[in-house]
């Protein structure tokens, strides 16, 4: 059993042209690939869980009140509360199975074979970015909570309700969409593997591993068999959320730009200045109706909340000096339910 060093699984052509036989395939061209995954992949820092399968996050509930006391008079005994958080860690995977005979009948079948593994491996971090936003650990207990379920209802200064973590309202109604500020780091959010190297992976986490030949029943009551190339891709993950003033959410922006209820800027202002935020460390998730709106009203020279900035090696757009991250609204939807208290 060997691991694949998957750190080339994005560069199809060039693993082609450094193929030992110089035999090339055709790549497989994949329209199916969702916008802004990668480069999420990239902002999000991964630590190991402390207690294997989980992760335990000690953090205060309130902090103790001074006495003012005059000469001769006594302080009565204090105490920081706490509490504990414990974060899950779960399992990805995904089997690729590829017919012996499939592969050995053209010229260069392990090209074809890791083109079919990129496809694995691209289908297994969409999962994982759909899963950060929009899991819910009520579907099971190998699901976890997506910032959307940790922010699932209305909560902000000014509102009837101003518990933390806090969820803005844009006021629309209909066709919605929410957008997400976070901040990543130790002491923010980040994503969670478990203990020990040996499960952390390699590219994104992934593990890739080479099963070589298996045995495999076909479709027909798997009573006959056939032989197949296997590949075996696991991805162990979690979400764990140290500090609710590091993350946010501006709930129920029309898709529509030509309606009242688009996206407003002056509730991203609101949003950063009542949370505490590291602007570089942290990262605006938009879909792509919201992006489209914002970019039409960067666009606009006066507008100094929203510009274009050389992040990412190339020019973005950010809002108060924060990275703007498009992604796929089959992660982030256009068609949300509205938001409630």
């Amino acid at each position: 059993m060997t691991e694949y060093n998957i750190n080339s699984q994005w560069t199809l052509l060039e693993r082609a042209k450094r193929s030992a036989d110089g035999k090339r395939v055709l790549p497989i061209i994949d329209v199916m690939d969702k916008f802004g995954v990668e480069g999420f992949m990239q902002d999000v820092p991964y630590m190991p869980a402390n207690q294997g399968l989980k992760h335990r996050i000690i953090r205060t509930a309130s902090r103790p009140a001074s006495t003012r006391r005059s000469f001769y008079q006594g302080v009565g005994s204090t105490i920081t509360t706490t509490q504990v958080i414990y974060e899950p860690v779960v399992l990805f995977e995904q089997r690729s199975e590829i017919d012996e005979d499939e592969l050995d009948t053209i010229e260069n079948g392990d090209e074809a074979r890791r083109q079919e593994d990129e496809l694995h491996i691209r289908g297994l971090v969409e999962d994982f970015a759909y899963a950060i936003f929009r899991d819910a650990r009520t579907s099971g207990s190998e699901y976890i909570d997506g910032f959307g379920q940790r922010l699932g209802s209305l909560s902000y200064p000014g509102f009837t309700t101003t518990t933390l973590p806090y969820v803005w309202n844009n006021g629309g109604s209909s066709n919605l969409c929410s957008m997400y500020i976070v901040e990543w780091g130790p002491r923010a959010c980040h994503a969670l593997y478990p203990s020990g190297n040996a499960v952390k992976g390699g590219m994104f986490g992934i593990i890739a591993r080479n099963k070589d030949r298996e045995s495999i029943g076909d479709t027909d009551g798997r009573a006959k068999r056939f032989y197949a190339y296997v590949t075996q891709f696991k991805k162990w993950a979690g979400l764990a959320v140290h500090d609710d003033f590091k993350f946010t959410r501006i709930a129920n922006i029309d898709a529509d730009e030509t309606s009242a209820y688009a996206f407003n800027e002056n509730l991203v202002i609101k949003a950063i200045a009542h949370g505490k935020f590291n602007i570089g460390a942290s990262r605006v998730y938009v879909n792509p109706y919201i992006y489209a709106q914002m970019c039409i009203k960067a666009k606009d020279k006066n507008n100094i909340i929203l510009s274009y900035e050389n992040v990412f090696g190339k020019h973005v757009p950010t809002i108060w000096g924060i990275p703007i991250r498009k992604m796929d609204e089959t992660i982030l939807q256009y068609d949300e339910s509205a938001i409630a208290e």
